[in-house]
């Protein structure tokens, strides 16, 4: 804006030069689109390497020519691609995860439908930070080993490790959601802080440790401020205990504020613990102990999980169950006076193996199993055998994790480890065993070996020859089929391998003239010789469109799923990676053809031909693949299918109609400046200056013909070209011409035999 002048001196103000530098597009961005073995479907994914296929769409697969095809691609000098997997039906694979009530808590669902979601792996544990609350999940996909871990996770919505939070729209494998009704989440009990078993709270408070805070329902901190000995008071220690649970319990609720959670906040006496609860229940209900800012007494208290004491939040019953499932053996049924007796001295040990270690002998000891009944007495020898089976090999999960359980005449023994590894066997101990007494020979039930957790229920159906025009082209308002090429801002050349379907390439031509593409198109695989593809070029099968060019025959290149044998496979992603190498190394006006233009990868041609075969289908708009002695396979032509001698169309060669293209698209991004702007001289010098800025630096790359600026390119704008009722109507003319380079399609050299010279 102009300087405003107030006071005397000096002021400075920028003017602009008016230059607005157009940069050239890229000129080799590849589109395919095909089947593959897995990947998104209908949708415009960016790769920029082999590598990237690999990763994203499963990488070679024999059903899949689209994959050879983008093989060749990179291969052949290609560096950027779009891909768009093409699936007639195809369903999701997914899985539900059971709770232990059981219903279900989670739903996951493959990101790619399809087969390929029956290969990933659910894992769940509870080994995290808080394990009264939180879990780990896992997705693992076998068929390529990509693993994504979601530790310390939870099923409360307001959490900042709410999991499908952390998952959806992150995971390049699955997308979660949470299937609890609210009534459900709602009805949930309140969650709880339990204290560790604690001592006479006498010996361990004093005045350097009277403080520590309480978060209840992800509520500020409360402080709670213990005052000596008064909130201690009592004659016993389980008194003590419980004025001091009183005591929390009031300085608690002083300070709700209206807040439900804290006002109907409770601590009370659990045995020789503490028990604080929330004063509500339902999703967001829990209760968390922090240190005291100072004089922390949470540490001797037990208070909080990292002294030692059990936080369990409203939504913990939510968890999904641990998955896969571990190797299990369950006892025979007890009868009710079964282990009055037992251990005793002669009945002290057993044998166990597990995952195939082993087996170790353990001994539980020679006193009776402890209780008032058999429930009692169960749950007592199953914690005895859970000790002495962790501390075998501490270092070993499937004995460091090892469960035993009771149940009301059964005991469970668990493997610490999970799926199809996972194993258990109990036999007798050489001397005093105890495994008969224990019900774990005779009568005890193994578990079928367990599986590991996959997904399932993904499906496709690959199309078939009469799916070809509706798979590919899809619904342009849903971005199906070759829409999905809508989501990509740029490609300049589609390739669709194997597909010949003269409807599907009539309307990818039409397409490709829509989005300023090259369209390179296989010769018919009913082409099998030379007279087949005259008659193909010369009928209706292929789209008479200068946009596209048609490449015959197909070639062999060595396939790596079966050792190197030759697959016979088309020719445009081979021809895709040629356009773009000679465009990085000579320039879009440079014909993707000649002895230069060798076939990287290509061991044979399906139809060997001579020279005057070639010349049969050169005149036809058909585009030779050639193999010549030393230079090996090459591209032997460079036509349009508008190339037909007879048509005698102006964009007859590849590189006249490339080059066109990129100037094109290279000015239409260049000049979106000049919308709005006043439209008058100064832009129109502008617009001259800038597009012939461009145009200039063609012609010093070599991209036009002549001698000179002049005789290589123009550009027009002025009033000649914008007249003043353009100018009423908000129009701006802009004239751009070239001299385009043609290729040098036939050298003819003229040898004539000099007689000998006579002086007259």
């Amino acid at each position: 804006m102009p300087v405003q002048l107030a006071s005397p001196g000096v002021y400075i103000q920028e003017v602009s030069s008016g230059v607005r530098t157009i940069a050239g597009v890229a000129t080799s961005v590849a589109a395919f689109l095909g089947a593959a073995s897995r990947g998104p479907i209908n949708k415009a994914t960016r790769i920029f390497s082999f590598a990237d296929f690999e990763r994203a769409f499963g990488g070679l697969s024999a059903d899949s020519e689209m994959s050879y095809g983008v093989r060749q691609f990179f291969i052949n000098g290609g560096t950027d691609a779009w891909i768009v997997r093409i699936v007639k039906n195809a369903a999701p694979a997914s899985r539900p995860l059971l709770n232990a009530t059981p219903i279900t808590v989670l739903t996951v669902t493959a990101l790619d439908a399809g087969e390929s979601g029956n290969s990933i792996q659910v894992r769940v544990d509870y080994a995290t930070a808080n394990p009264d609350s939180t879990f780990n999940i896992a997705f693992i996909r076998s068929s390529d080993g990509r693993a994504e871990q979601y530790p310390n996770v939870s099923m409360n919505s307001a959490d900042a490790r709410y999991l499908p939070d952390l998952v959806n729209g992150v995971s390049q494998l699955v997308k979660i959601s949470r299937d609890v009704p609210q009534l459900t989440l709602n009805g949930l009990a309140a969650g709880t802080s339990t204290s560790g078993t604690l001592a006479d709270v006498q010996t361990l408070l004093d005045p350097t440790h009277t403080d520590f805070r309480v978060v209840v329902n992800g509520l500020p901190p409360v402080t709670v401020s213990i005052t000596l000995p008064a909130d201690i008071a009592g004659g016993t220690a389980n008194a003590r205990l419980t004025t001091l649970a009183g005591a929390i319990q009031a300085k608690v609720q002083a300070q709700a504020g209206g807040k439900a959670a804290l006002s109907g906040f409770t601590c009370a006496r659990s045995g020789s613990s503490l028990l604080m609860t929330s004063g509500t229940g339902g999703e967001f209900s829990s209760v968390r102990v922090l240190p005291g800012s100072s004089n922390n007494a949470a540490g001797v208290l037990k208070l909080g999980v990292a002294n030692g004491g059990v936080e369990v939040d409203a939504v913990a019953s939510l968890r999904p169950v641990p998955l896969p499932d571990p190797a299990t053996l369950t006892s025979g049924a007890f009868a009710a006076t079964d282990l009055d007796t037992l251990p005793d001295a002669t009945h002290t040990s057993l044998r166990i193996s597990l995952d195939g270690y082993g087996p170790d002998v353990v001994d539980l000891g020679s006193v009776a199993a402890a209780g008032a009944n058999l429930a009692a007495k169960l749950g007592d020898m199953a914690s005895r055998l859970q000790a002495a089976v962790r501390a075998l090999k501490p270092g070993n999960p499937a004995y460091a994790n090892f469960t035993a359980t009771a149940t009301a005449t059964t005991l469970v023994l668990a493997s610490g480890s999970r799926g199809a590894g996972s194993a258990i066997a109990v036999s007798a101990a050489p001397a005093n065993d105890l495994a008969a007494g224990l019900h774990l020979l005779a009568g005890a039930t193994l578990a079928a070996p367990p599986t590991d957790a996959f997904l399932g229920g993904g499906s496709e159906t690959p199309y078939g020859p009469a799916d070809i025009y509706p798979a590919f082209i899809g619904s342009r308002a849903n971005r199906e089929g070759l829409y999905a090429l809508e989501d990509a801002d740029l490609f300049n050349i589609l390739v669709m391998p194997g597909v010949t379907d003269p409807g599907v390439l009539a309307d990818a031509a039409s397409y490709c003239e829509e989005r300023r593409a090259f369209f390179i198109v296989d010769a018919p695989p009913s082409a099998t010789g030379v007279a087949t593809m005259v008659t193909a070029a010369s009928g209706t099968e292929l789209p008479k469109s200068d946009h596209a060019a048609v490449y015959f025959p197909w070639t062999y290149v060595a396939d790596p799923l079966k050792n190197g044998k030759p697959r016979l496979t088309p020719p445009g992603g081979t021809m895709a990676g040629l356009y773009a190498r000679t465009d990085g190394n000579r320039g879009v006006w440079k014909a993707p053809a000649g002895t230069d233009a060798n076939l990287a990868g290509v061991q044979a041609m399906a139809v060997p031909m001579t020279d005057g075969e070639n010349g049969s289908l050169n005149p036809l708009g058909v585009n030779c693949l050639r193999t010549f002695p030393v230079y090996g396979a090459v591209s032997w032509g460079a036509r349009t299918l508008r190339g037909a001698d007879q048509m005698a169309s102006e964009y007859k060669y590849v590189p006249i109609r490339r080059l066109a293209l990129y100037i094109e698209e290279s000015l239409y991004r260049g000049t979106q400046w000049v919308v709005f702007e006043p439209n008058d001289e100064p832009l129109w010098a502008q617009i001259r200056l800038n597009i012939g800025a461009f145009m200039n630096g063609l012609f010093r790359q070599g991209a036009f013909q002549g001698s000179s600026p002049r005789e290589a390119y123009l550009v027009k704008c002025d009033r000649e070209t914008t007249t003043q009722d353009d100018i009423n109507r908000g129009v701006v003319n802009i004239l751009v011409g070239f001299a385009p380079l043609k290729p040098a399609e036939f050298v003819v050299i003229s040898i004539q035999q000099l007689a000998g010279q006579i002086q007259v």
